[in-house]
């Protein structure tokens, strides 16, 4: 899990935290600031939000502030975090990073033209197969035309890819080609 997607798990987490203590009474602005203050210090002592511990420090000194709301400040914060989460260009970088995870490799970038066939990072060539990248997003991270994704390794690594490429919710994907060792797919937004 990316730093952005940490953020946005403690800003939800801290935020229902306080809505199930508001369910049990009224609360004062000072009350819940305490509640979200002890709450976020448990987080940032987790090992798990070791990388987002600097943003928890800066949420609570923010709540220092007189008159601060650090429910206010965490649900701004969330409502960043969900519109830079959620373009279709992060998505893509996320699918792209589940990739190189699940099969323990580096994806490249290259024009069809110029491909590599022998580049390997590991066992799999991965590369995405586009003229110009950036042209498939546009400024807002939308995608706005197709990319495509070749893939050459074993049976058992395709099938690795083929699953991260199917699970994504983002985008649609089309079999350009498929043979034993091979699989070029075309990306779509859904």
């Amino acid at each position: 899990m990316n730093k952005s997607q940490l953020l946005l798990d403690v800003c939800t987490n801290a935020l229902l935290h306080l809505e199930f203590k508001k369910l049990d009474k009224r609360l004062t602005n000072a009350e819940m600031n305490n509640l979200l203050v002890q709450y976020l210090k448990r987080m940032g002592k987790a090992e798990q939000y070791r990388v987002v511990r600097k943003s928890i420090k800066k949420w609570l000194l923010l709540n220092r502030q007189s008159n601060a709301s650090l429910e206010y400040i965490l649900d701004e914060e969330r409502e960043r975090l969900m519109q830079t989460s959620s373009t279709d260009l992060f998505q893509f970088v996320e699918l792209i990073s589940e990739i190189e995870s699940q099969l323990n490799t580096k994806v490249q970038y290259s024009q069809a033209r110029n491909i590599d066939l022998n580049a390997r990072y590991g066992e799999v060539l991965v590369c995405v197969v586009d003229d110009d990248l950036t042209s498939s997003f546009d400024d807002h991270g939308l995608m706005i035309k197709s990319t495509q994704i070749l893939f050459i390794g074993s049976e058992e690594h395709k099938n690795i890819f083929s699953v991260a490429v199917d699970k994504s919710i983002c985008f649609q994907s089309v079999v350009g080609y498929e043979d034993e060792t091979h699989l070029r797919v075309e990306l779509f937004r859904m």
